[in-house]
């Protein structure tokens, strides 16, 4: 019989109403981070939660895309303010919609495959001095 190391294995995944709540227990953040390939963007303690439990193995990919796409195309169009909003479909594929928040469409991209939880998550961006900062609804 196989030994298992409690230490090596991944815990089981959230699933969506339990990923939900875990996001709306955040209401502030103690820390902001900085993705690593786009300085100018940071990110919060939800975020972050959201970017480690999105998916089987994490969700960072949405930091990325968000960094080296959504980002840039805030800037260029002068948006201090952006909703995006990721809708996962029970066949894994997704959309990412970005709005100016008053549901004015600005990008919107498809994604062939993803492991993240069914459901809509929304995250804010936000224009703070020379930086972007990604929230969660309940971080605003």
């Amino acid at each position: 019989m196989q030994q298992i190391n409690p230490e090596t294995t991944n815990p089981p995944r959230l699933d969506s109403t339990e990923l939900s709540t875990a996001l709306s227990q955040f209401t502030g953040t103690e820390h902001w981070y900085r993705h690593s390939l786009n300085k100018r963007m940071l990110y919060t303690d939800g975020v972050r939660y959201f970017a480690k439990n999105g998916g089987e193995l994490g969700a960072y990919w949405l930091l990325d895309k968000t960094a080296l796409e959504i980002c840039p195309l805030l800037h260029r169009k002068k948006q201090a303010f952006g909703v995006v909003s990721v809708s996962v479909n029970l066949d894994h594929s997704a959309d990412i919609i970005v709005t100016d928040g008053n549901e004015q469409q600005l990008l919107r991209l498809d994604i062939q495959f993803t492991d993240l939880q069914n459901g809509e998550w929304r995250f804010y961006l936000i224009e703070e001095g020379d930086h972007r900062v990604m929230l969660l609804l309940g971080e605003y």
